[in-house]
């Protein structure tokens, strides 16, 4: 039987790595004004405290006499529960502060140790916490949780088991594989050619002639793509184990029904994949046609700014886009809660987290030196204001990736109308262009990673050579050429996500697919689409894609009919053509106002030249007032609970456009 823990546990689990000493805020409180310099320097997480909580919490709740339900006792397991709340934030955001210096220096070993520490720690106080929980929620104190967490979650806590040693050694082990993965992509991994040991750093100070250069790097790369590909192997069989644990069949259905609560199947997501190769990949091949290298070069040089340029040309977009977002782009900046800045030991990634012991955000990017570091950072602010507006605490954190990402990849479409003021008439449109390549490219790369992954995870015995020809003749389908004679691409492993976050990608191509709904009603109705992103943005992250999606009134990419309609729409706007959308949102409303003046004009001269009878005049007041309001009242929503996406990635989600 699926287990419902593991819906929770994974949630817990997908923060990354804490430590240090930190001053706490509630995440419901006003955001503390703390510069990112006094949040560090990390260390370690004192678990004394949380212990000693939770140990009085699961006492007081399970003591059986008189003063259970007394005021005091009341309390005191308020207090109690605030205080473990105000722990695990702590704890996340050491954890998350960890993690920003472990990419920042490259995994240095000194940083990898502290994640690898913080990592194991969190994931076992989390299912503590969740243990000591469950005795409250089978306690007449249960409404506690209720009142902060949201309704139901006293019952979704009752019965939780905890983590296992064997469980919980997994994640250890997945953390442990995942870190060996990053140093082999940073540091390489010693080969042995033309007779001597070799490193990516020993070569290049070697001095070798050209052919000895060439032959030597060949092998550097293919060792590092069969380790890389070994360790791959491992977390396939390893999370094969988690699923079986969770009790599913494979790691694939895991993933989307546990991992990331989405509301669409595996089956859903192939059909995806079908109508994408079909009329996604024609325009992303038109846009490649139709900007040149020359165009892209020259974009590159002149969009060539350090972090805080970057920020200087967002921060008008951002201020007029709407006040809010304004003020927490200004609060970003005061406070340095970015960390965008080129580094020589950075890790290649980007990603916001939170910080919820101070009801906020960081963003993380390894830029690329070019207009992309304008795009990322763009998407990557879509990320910091949910977040930033939605903070809760850490063990309630609940996340929709596919909803999140809407907000991000909308903002940066939205963002390119801007390009033309930074670069001009030619290059603006180079620039929107490139843009809408990688909006396309979310979409058919996030499907092409989703069904290698599907594949990988639902045949784990398969060798890293057959994922490799598998990888080759699915990028095939996707567009990608290769020269003759090539039967297998190990390339794959390039991509961070197929290591660090397993079956994320088809996130990028489901809201991907929304953004561009969104746009094209901001092209047609900017007001209405800016309100819309908003109310996007305010709905909680916990709401599964298609219901969020329904509830701000974009379309449903997964019928029949919404992929061609797309893109339509986007062969309309390359061809020059003005963008439509159709229907305003609420527009039946509007054209029933109209019908209703014309009906009283009309219904007014009839009277005053036919002399309409009284009981007339009545019949037709009410079937004024009828038409008035036409549809009945909506239907009450719940209201979902808020929360932030962690972690987000921007960098490593699109690969250089390739010149």
């Amino acid at each position: 039987m699926k287990n419902l823990l593991c819906l929770l546990l994974a949630l817990a689990l997908c923060s990354g790595p804490v430590a240090s000493a930190v001053k706490w805020a509630s995440p419901a409180s006003a955001h503390p004004a703390v510069h990112y310099d006094d949040m560090l320097p990390v260390t370690a997480f004192d678990e004394t405290a949380l212990l000693s909580a939770l140990k009085e919490l699961e006492s007081t709740c399970s003591r059986h006499s008189r003063d259970r339900g007394s005021r005091e006792t009341r309390r005191r397991v308020q207090a109690l529960y605030e205080q473990i709340m105000e722990e695990t934030d702590l704890l996340a955001t050491l954890a998350n502060l960890s993690a920003i210096q472990y990419d920042a220096s490259g995994g240095a070993p000194e940083e990898a140790a502290l994640y690898l520490e913080l990592s194991a720690q969190q994931t076992r106080l989390t299912s503590r916490c969740y243990q000591a929980l469950a005795v409250m929620a089978a306690s007449p104190y249960g409404d506690i949780l209720d009142a902060d967490a949201g309704e139901g979650a006293a019952d979704s806590l009752m019965g939780y088991r905890g983590l296992t040693e064997e469980e919980a050694a997994l994640y250890e082990e997945e953390d442990r594989l995942i870190q060996t993965y990053d140093q082999i992509m940073e540091q390489g991994v010693p080969v042995l050619a033309e007779g001597r040991i070799w490193t990516a750093e020993s070569l290049e100070s070697a001095g070798v002639d050209g052919e000895t250069y060439e032959a030597v790097s060949q092998a550097l790369a293919e060792e590092r793509y069969r380790a890389a590909g070994e360790v791959y192997l491992q977390l396939v069989r390893l999370r094969a184990e988690q699923a079986q644990w969770a009790g599913y069949d494979d790691y694939a259905e895991y993933a989307y029904e546990a991992l990331y609560t989405r509301d669409y199947g595996l089956e859903d997501a192939a059909d995806l994949h079908r109508l994408a190769k079909r009329y996604i990949l024609p325009l992303q091949l038109r846009l490649l046609e139709e900007t040149s290298e020359q165009e892209l070069r020259a974009l590159s040089v002149r969009s060539r700014m350090d972090g805080e340029e970057v920020l200087d040309a967002i921060q008008p977009f951002a201020e007029g886009f709407d006040r809010e977002m304004g003020e927490t782009f200004r609060f970003l900046r005061d406070h340095h809660l970015y960390d965008i800045e080129y580094g020589e030991t950075k890790l290649p990634t980007g990603y916001t987290v939170a910080l919820p012991a101070y009801g906020s955000a960081f963003i993380f990017n390894s830029p690329y030196g070019d207009y992309q570091d304008l795009s990322d950072t763009v998407h990557e602010f879509g990320h910091f204001f949910e977040t930033f507006h939605c903070a809760q605490h850490d063990l309630w954190t609940d996340f929709n990736i596919d909803v999140g990402e809407i907000h991000s990849q909308t903002l940066e479409l939205i963002f390119a109308g801007q390009a033309e003021e930074l670069f001009g008439e030619r290059y603006g449109e180079a620039y929107r262009n490139a843009v809408l390549y990688n909006i396309l490219d979310s979409i058919l790369d996030g499907c092409l990673y989703d069904e290698f992954q599907t594949a990988a995870y639902q045949n784990p015995e398969m060798t890293a050579e057959e994922l490799n020809r598998l990888f080759k003749a699915l990028s095939e389908d996707y567009g990608y050429s290769y020269g003759p004679g090539v039967d297998a691409d190990p390339a794959w492993v390039e991509n961070a996500h197929n290591f660090q976050n397993p079956l994320y990608f088809i996130s990028y191509a489901t809201s991907a697919l929304s953004a561009l709904d969104l746009w094209f009603l901001y092209l047609d109705r900017p007001r209405e689409a800016k309100e819309t992103y908003l109310e996007l943005s305010a709905l909680s992250l916990s709401m599964p894609y298609m219901a969020a999606v329904e509830e701000a009134g974009l379309r449903d990419i997964f019928e029949p009919e919404t992929v061609p309609a797309l893109s339509e729409t986007l062969e309309e706007y390359l061809d020059g053509r003005p963008i439509s959308y159709g229907e305003q949102r609420g527009g039946s409303a509007g054209r029933f106002e109209e019908i209703l003046l014309i009906l009283c004009f009309v219904l007014v001269t009839l009277g005053a030249v036919l002399r309409l009878r009284r009981a007339q005049r009545q019949r037709a007041e009410r079937r004024r007032r009828d038409a008035n309001d036409p549809w009945p009242s909506q239907e009450s929503r719940e209201t979902f609970r808020r929360s932030g996406p962690d972690p987000w990635s921007g960098q490593d989600k699109k690969p250089p456009w390739e010149l």
